[in-house]
Order: structure tokens, then sequence, then C-alpha cells
């Protein structure tokens, strides 16, 4: 495993973004949200803490074809041997639905 010395500035300031970004579209969402993962500190339980569940982030260069949405899809289901399935949707999508899922149970 790389250190985070070896990795390079650039690539630990591009992770860092990513970080940010997903918080402050979480928090556009009216949702609370925190980095966990300030200074290089690797939080044990994620990178971002959304309405108190973790999420790692990671910024490649490219992303896997195979795990983009095709023609109009609105995401991509899949699954390797002995795993569950996954689906991979736009971070706007699945926060609108948090949000969604939040407002109701707020209802009640």
């Amino acid at each position: 495993m790389k250190s985070a010395r070896r990795r390079g500035r650039r690539n630990r300031q591009r992770g860092a973004e990513l970080q940010r970004q997903a918080v402050r579209i979480a928090k556009d969402f009216k949702l609370e949200a925190y980095n966990r993962d300030r200074g290089g500190a690797q939080h044990e339980m994620g990178d971002v803490e959304i309405e108190d569940k973790f999420y790692g982030c990671k910024r490649r260069k490219v992303v896997p074809r195979w795990l983009m949405p095709e023609k109009n899809e609105s995401g991509v289901i899949f699954r390797a041997d002995r795993m569950g399935p996954h689906i991979a949707v736009p971070l706007e999508i699945y926060l609108l639905l948090v949000s969604m899922i939040k407002k109701d149970i707020n209802k009640d």
C-alpha cells in the first residue's frame, strides 16, 4: 500500500477536493455532512459522513466504462462473484433520494 507521502501532493489534493465537493453537494440537499478525512487523518469509518453513514471517496483519472450508464439509464447495477449487487448512480440522484427519505421520516 502506498503511503500518503509516496502518492504525491497533487493526488492527495484531488482526493481532498472530491471529499469537499461531496460534503458541499450533500449540504445543498439540506443533509448533515462532514469531511472525516481532514488533513490525511484517515478516519477508520470512511472519508465523508452523510446522515450518519460513512462513504469512501475514490478519485481516478478514468472511471471504468462499464460502471457508467449507457443509453438513458439512471444508474448501473453490478455484481462480482461471491458479492452482493451494488449500484452506481450519480451522486446528486442518490442524495436527492436520501433527502426525500429524511423529509418523509421527519414528517412523522
